[in-house]
């Protein structure tokens, strides 16, 4: 009412009136009126304060739309998937050791901002969605082999707008790193070279990244070697980097999303 009142004081044909009169919503109420055109407004002290207040509410419920369409923009360039942007880490539920441990260690990557984490297993036991949360968490991407493969690509198109060479550096520079789906193409000599570049590269500036497959290690394999077998998708190179200090696990549990 202290505004309305000051614009009273200043254009006399605003001035306000104290009086009692009868809301439609308060009933009898201690109001003022002013008057427009000859015919009095009537102004409820509770009504005013009301639709304050839903004001401020619907300014609160704006900030926080606007700053869930920058976070969802976010995971977007992040190339996280819809079905992770509302999930955290404490929403994956272990449900076998195998999946404790694997959430462990990439809860371990995440408060020390290093390491590697390679995470094997078949679909649905929860590899994408250890990744997605590692990258909301430390920033970075989540890429496909066949994403970064297909990125390479087109940067040999004459229309293209990053080299090779500024694709891999990029993949070897962001905070984190998780290539999924290794195993998916056939492991051609051009995609191991680009993996043992970037995993160099990580390895050597301390950089944290994972590796996710439906793959399985050769030492596990019942054919005792095999076209799944995860060593045929890397090269020696990218081996050795691999056994120094990363932790590799193979992640056995039922399949979480036949469950739902």
């Amino acid at each position: 009412m202290n505004e309305i009142a000051n614009i009273g004081k200043m254009f006399p044909q605003f001035a306000t009136h104290d009086c009692t009169f009868k809301c439609k919503k308060h009933g009898e109420v201690k109001g003022y009126y002013f008057e427009t055109s000859g015919e009095k407004e009537y102004v409820c002290p509770m009504c005013e304060e009301e639709a304050r207040k839903a004001e401020k509410e619907a300014e609160i419920a704006r900030q926080a739309e606007y700053l869930r369409r920058q976070r969802y923009d976010t995971y977007r360039e992040r190339n996280i998937e819809p079905e992770y942007w509302e999930k955290e880490l404490k929403d994956y539920i272990p449900q076998t050791p195998e999946q404790e441990k694997a959430l462990a260690a990439v809860n371990d990557m995440i408060v020390k901002k290093s390491g590697k984490v390679i995470l094997l297993g078949s679909n649905g036991v929860g590899k994408t969605f250890l990744g997605s949360m590692a990258v909301k968490a430390l920033g970075g991407k989540i890429l496909s082999v066949y994403e970064i493969t297909t990125m390479i690509r087109q940067s040999y198109s004459v229309k293209a707008e990053r080299t090779e060479l500024e694709i891999v550096q990029d993949l070897a520079s962001i905070p984190m790193l998780v290539i999924d789906e290794m195993g998916r193409t056939k492991g051609s000599d051009a995609e191991l070279n680009w993996l043992s570049y970037i995993l160099d590269k990580r390895h050597t500036r301390n950089l944290p990244f994972m590796i996710l497959t439906n793959t399985h290690l050769s030492r596990d394999c019942p054919k005792k070697g095999c076209d799944s077998c995860f060593e045929r998708f890397v090269n020696n190179d990218v081996l050795s980097r691999l056994r120094e200090n990363s932790k590799i696990m193979t992640i056995k549990a039922p399949d979480y999303r036949a469950r739902n």
